[in-house]
């Protein structure tokens, strides 16, 4: 088990994880709404809003392990995760503006930039209380 650990960490500390996904959510918002699929089945009320704010918590989380496996002070920590939640937040928004300007059958939702936030939010809040809680462990 400590092997497989091993190698998620030492995969999720490159760079090009993160980059990886960021442009992975880039093409997934910016596909034409003509080539998204039309799913059989239960309808799941407000499901695009729960896609948002799991691609983004994991947009956030996974820019966050980055900068951990950076192995920075605390206070610089806070910062990152802060700068990064901003920057979330911002490319949620930016990407809203994409699909209504550029992006065919597509609109602008405040709804999923309010799941973008969401999700950036979650992610924010997860480490910054695991990095404050290693802080008063440490005490």
């Amino acid at each position: 088990m400590e092997i497989k650990s091993l190698r998620l960490i030492n995969f999720l500390k490159k760079k090009a994880v993160p980059v990886s996904f960021t442009v992975i959510i880039l093409i997934l918002l910016c596909l034409p709404g003509s080539s998204l699929p039309d799913l059989d089945g239960p309808v799941i009320p407000h499901f695009d809003k729960y896609v948002h704010f799991l691609l983004f918590g994991a947009f956030s989380g996974l820019w966050n392990i980055y900068l951990i496996c950076k192995e920075y002070s605390p206070e610089r920590l806070y910062r990152g995760y802060l700068l990064i939640f901003l920057a979330a937040v911002i490319y949620g928004a930016v990407l809203e503006v994409i699909q209504y300007y550029f992006v065919p059958d597509r609109s602008f939702d405040l709804g999923d930039i309010a799941a973008d936030t969401a999700g950036a939010a979650a992610a924010y809040a997860a480490f910054y209380f695991k990095i404050l809680k290693i802080n008063i462990s440490k005490k």
